[in-house]
């Protein structure tokens, strides 16, 4: 059934929907910082490094946010858009009516600082290597490996060893042209999309009546993508709008 939303979705739509979009600024000067701009301007305001400890329910709706300098009640409607573990340390599942538990993916994200190594294109994938990506910003190169569970527990240099061995196949790099590199572990990067949780997965609206639901794991659709956490955000906007 995921696999039939997505093909309607994107393949039988035309060449454009399934064309892949690299911003020329990167994500935070395309998305995040309009974004910021648009809520101030709006006289919102955008509180960081502020942890949300649990909603407070009364009569099906959420009276308070209390975080942990303050509690928050100043609000006609609310988007929750963490993940679903998240949600479930400040909120009660079961008052949502969310019965659902999924097994997720793990993705490695390898980043390398490498003097001389000019390449032409922005982004490449690669075939028949553990590695899958590599983005390319002058000489800060982002290589991304998927389904990485094999490699989690690895430390680094057995990671840096298999890497570089790598990028050795299909690049001219030198063993000392990595002058740094840092490795981030996304543990549950992406969830599984199994037949089983799939069905399960909840849509935006909630009992709760002034609580909304976005995020990848929702019913949009899709699997755990960045196209299905927009579709999400934008499924959560406007059911609020048809409320208020």
């Amino acid at each position: 059934m995921l696999f039939y939303e997505i093909i309607t979705q994107i393949l039988y739509r035309g060449n454009f929907a399934s064309t892949i979009i690299l911003q020329k600024n990167g994500l935070s000067k395309s998305l995040i910082d309009p974004l910021n701009s648009f809520i101030v301007k709006n006289n919102g305001d955008i509180i960081l490094s502020n942890k949300v400890n649990r909603l407070v329910i009364e009569k099906d709706n959420v009276v308070s946010v209390l975080t942990g300098d303050e509690k928050l009640s100043d609000y006609d409607y609310l988007i929750s858009a963490i993940p679903l573990y998240s949600l479930a340390r400040i909120i009660d599942l079961n008052i949502l009516n969310i019965n659902i538990q999924f097994e997720y993916s793990s993705i490695l994200n390898i980043h390398l600082w490498i003097e001389g190594l000019n390449l032409k294109e922005k982004f490449y994938g690669f075939l028949d290597s553990p590695l899958h990506w590599i983005f390319v910003k002058d000489e800060h190169f982002n290589i991304v490996i998927s389904d990485a569970d094999y490699l989690i527990e690895k430390d680094q240099n057995e990671i840096m060893e298999l890497v570089i061995n790598e990028l050795k196949r299909f690049f001219p790099v030198a063993a000392d042209a990595v002058k740094k590199y840092k490795i981030i572990k996304e543990k549950k990067a992406t969830f599984i999309p199994a037949n089983k949780v799939n069905k399960l997965r909840p849509e935006a609206e909630t009992k709760i009546k002034n609580l909304f639901l976005a995020g990848d794991w929702t019913n949009t659709g899709l699997p755990a993508t960045i196209e299905s956490a927009v579709k999400s955000g934008r499924i959560a906007a406007e059911k609020v709008l048809k409320n208020i």
